[in-house]
């Protein structure tokens, strides 16, 4: 009886230990001044409706904390994080929203959100969601889910992250709302490494 226990304590230490060696993996593979390009593809469904909107563009990266989606359908559109602002335009509209950790917006957490997924910080984005994270390793990827710990009535209660597991890069992000709406980011073709102009920030100016 003892030496069953004993077994079943040990599997059960050794899968807690697998899930937090994949959060740890992810996180040490990415670089403290890493830089990437990519082109992304933003699907937004609202199954009730039996609406599906896909966006499509450009993205830009430079650890710690700068993010460009220029869009490129619709052109013009684009969301900028950078010098602790969020700054949207969608058509005419242009938003921007100093970020304070102390007075936390809807804006503030998807920057965490953005942020901490594209360095594979899962801790990050697991904490300003106040979700829990399960991770496992599928067909050369891995798979991560964060659940949020007590789900709302509104908003965002899921986040799907997939990465691929040779390279640390994130594949797709899927943000699940409690009304059954959904947003997925895809970002297929990851170059990272790569120079960024200084010009590229500046699209507020263009």
């Amino acid at each position: 009886m003892k030496q069953l226990l004993l077994t079943i304590c040990l599997t059960a230490a050794c899968l807690t230990a697998g899930a937090q060696t994949i959060e740890q993996t992810l996180l040490s593979m990415h670089k403290e001044k890493e830089t990437f390009v990519a082109p992304f593809i933003e699907t937004t469904v609202m199954p009730k409706m039996k609406k599906e909107t896909v966006k499509k563009g450009t993205m830009y990266f430079a650890a710690p904390d700068a993010l460009l989606m220029k869009y490129s359908d619709p052109a013009g559109d684009y969301s900028l994080i950078k010098d602790g602002k969020f700054n949207v335009k969608r058509k005419a509209n242009v938003q921007s929203v100093p970020m304070n950790p102390k007075n936390k917006s809807q804006l503030y957490t998807l920057r965490e959100t953005l942020l901490g997924s594209l360095t594979g910080d899962l801790k990050r984005v697991a904490e300003e969601n106040e979700a829990e994270v399960s991770c496992k390793e599928a067909a050369g990827k891995y798979h991560c889910t964060l659940t949020k710990k007590q789900p709302k009535a509104a908003g965002v209660n899921t986040l799907e992250l997939i990465y691929d597991k040779r390279t640390g890069a994130l594949l797709s992000l899927k943000l699940i709302q409690a009304n059954g709406n959904y947003t997925v980011y895809d970002t297929p073709d990851i170059k990272s490494g790569v120079s960024i102009s200084a010009d590229t920030w500046n699209v507020q100016a263009k």
